[in-house]
C-alpha cells in the first residue's frame, strides 16, 4: 500500500473533501503524511504554481510549527508557531477529523533539525561550520537541548491529537542546498559539543579542520578530480564522516528512547536521503534501520536524487568545460555509475535505473525486515516519466511507494496513475 504527503496549506486552502477525492484517484493509498512543521522551501519547488489551490499560487515555507502546542521558550529552545494556526483553525486537527471514518491512516511528518527555531539557548544548539560560522536554522544532533525540546513536542502532539506514529525528516547535517546554495553547510559541525565529542572519540580536531579546509580550497580552485581523490584517501576526513554518522544515529536513538519512556506506543519512521548521498550527511542506513521499522527515501531521478546538483555545479564552476568536469567529479565522488554529460543531466536528470539502483541499495544496507518506501517525484514531471518511476519502484527491492507530493501534482499526474492502476498500462494517454 502506498502513501502521499500533504502540506498544511493544502489542508487549509483546498479543504479535506477535495484532497480525499483526489487521493482516491490513486487507488491504493493507505497512508497520508501531513507535514506538521515546514522547512524553508518554495511550494512548488523550484518553479511552477500550485495547480488546485484556490488561495495561493505559491506558498513559501518559513520553518514554522503548524500545530497547536504549549510554548516551550522557557526551556531555552522552541520553534516559531505559524501565526495563522489557532485551536479553531488547526490543519492537523482538520485532517484528523476528516480521516476518522476513512480508510486512510494519518502519519504526521516532522522536520526535526531544520526550522525556524528560537529561544535564549538557540546559539548553543546551532550547527557550526569549520570556519566557526553558525548555519542558520539547523540544530546540531549533539547539542544539549534538542532532545528535550522534541520530547516536549511529541508529548504535546500526543496530548492534543493522539497520534503515536510519526515520520521524522531532516535527521542529518545540512547539505549544500536550501534558501541559497552554501557548500559550507557540508563542512560541519564544529560547535563546542561536537568538538568535545570528537576529542572523546580521539579525533584530531585540528587535523580534521586542516583537511577540510584543504579539500574546500581544492574545490574552489576547480581542482575537482584532485578533490575527489583527496577526500577518499584522507584519514581525517574519513574519520570525520564516520563521526557524523555516529552522531546522527546516536541522536535518533536517544530521541526514540526518550519519547518511548513517555509512551511506549510511539512508533517512529525515518525519512532519509537516498544512499548515494545520505552517508555524506551523516545517515548510516545500517545503524539507523536497527532503530525504526520503516523508512522512506527519495530517489527522484529527474531531480538528481533530490539533491540540488545544478546549484552545486554552478556554485563551483563557471564555464561549460568546468561544469562538465565538476559534474563528472560529482558522479565519481558519489559513486553514480551513469554515462551521461552535464548537458544531458540538465535536460533529463539521471536515467530511470537510478530509482531501482537506489532502492536495491537501501535494501542491501538496511536491517532485515525494514519496510522501505520509495519516494516518487509527483511534480515537474510528465505523466510518462511518472509511470516509469512508479514501475521502477515497484520492480525494485522497495516494499511500497510514497508520492511527493499532493499539492504540487497536476491533475494529469493523478489521472495517469488512476489509468495505470485501473488498466495496468499507460498506453491510453500521452506524455
Amino acid at each position: 500500500m502506498t502513501g502521499i504527503q500533504v502540506h498544511p496549506h493544502d489542508i487549509v486552502d483546498e479543504g479535506m473533501s477535495q484532497i480525499i477525492a483526489y487521493i482516491r484517484k490513486l487507488k491504493d493509498i493507505r497512508y497520508v503524511f501531513p507535514e506538521v512543521n515546514t522547512i524553508f522551501e518554495r511550494n512548488p519547488n523550484p518553479v511552477g504554481k500550485l495547480p488546485r489551490n484556490p488561495v495561493h499560487e505559491v506558498v513559501h515555507g518559513t520553518g514554522t510549527m503548524h500545530a497547536v502546542l504549549p510554548a516551550y521558550g522557557g526551556s531555552g529552545l522552541d520553534q516559531r508557531r505559524e501565526p495563522s494556526v489557532t485551536p479553531d483553525h488547526d490543519p492537523l486537527m482538520m485532517i484528523k477529523h476528516a480521516m476518522q471514518d476513512e480508510e486512510f491512516e494519518v502519519i504526521p511528518w516532522l522536520n526535526i533539525l531544520n526550522g525556524h527555531f528560537e529561544g535564549v539557548a538557540l546559539e548553543n544548539n546551532l550547527v557550526t561550520d569549520v570556519y566557526g560560522n553558525f548555519i542558520d536554522h539547523w540544530l546540531c544532533p549533539n547539542a544539549p537541548d534538542v532532545i528535550d525540546f522534541w520530547e516536549k513536542t511529541f508529548v504535546g502532539l500526543y496530548e492534543r491529537y493522539g497520534f503515536t506514529t510519526y515520520m521524522i525528516d531532516r535527521i542529518r547535517f545540512p547539505d549544500w542546498g536550501g534558501q541559497e546554495v552554501n557548500p559550507k553547510g557540508l563542512l560541519t559541525c564544529f560547535c563546542p559539543h561536537c568538538q568535545q565529542k570528537m576529542a572523546e572519540e580521539n579525533l584530531d580536531i585540528n587535523e580534521v579542520k586542516k583537511a577540510l579546509e584543504t579539500w574546500a580550497a581544492q574545490l574552489m580552485d576547480k581542482k575537482f578530480e584532485i578533490a575527489v581523490g583527496f577526500a577518499a584517501g584522507n584519514e581525517h576526513i574519513q574519520a570525520w564522516m564516520k563521526f557524523r554518522q555516529r552522531s546522527v544515529t546516536g541522536f535518533v536513538e536517544r530521541l526514540i528512547q526518550r519519547v518511548r519512556k513517555v509512551n511506549d506506543s510511539f512508533n517512529i519512521w525515518l525519512d532519509l536521503w537516498p544512499p548515494a548521498y545520505g552517508w555524506m550527511l551523516g545517515q548510516d542506513y545500517a545503524s539507523l534501520t536497527k532503530l525504526s521499522p520503516a523508512l522512506k527515501h527519495f530517489p527522484y531521478h529527474k531531480l538528481g536524487g533530490g539533491a540540488d546538483v545544478q546549484g552545486l555545479i554552478h556554485y563551483l564552476a563557471d564555464t561549460l568545460e568546468e561544469q562538465e568536469r565538476a559534474f563528472q567529479a560529482f558522479k565519481l565522488f558519489f559513486c553514480l555509475p551513469y554515462e551521461l554529460t552535464y548537458e544531458a543531466f540538465k535536460k533529463d536528470g539521471f536515467p530511470i535505473q537510478f530509482v531501482a539502483d537506489q532502492n536495491n541499495t537501501v535494501r542491501e544496507k538496511s536491517a532485515p525486515g525494514t519496510r522501505i518506501f520509495s519516494g516518487i517525484q509527483m511534480w515537474n514531471i510528465s505523466p510518462g516519466n511518472l509511470i516509469e518511476a512508479v514501475q521502477a519502484g515497484e520492480s525494485s527491492a522497495a516494499d511500497d511507494l510514497l508520492y511527493y507530493c499532493y499539492g504540487w501534482a497536476g491533475d494529469e499526474l493523478f489521472e495517469a496513475i488512476q489509468s495505470y492502476r485501473e488498466k495496468g498500462t499507460n498506453s491510453s494517454w500521452k506524455e
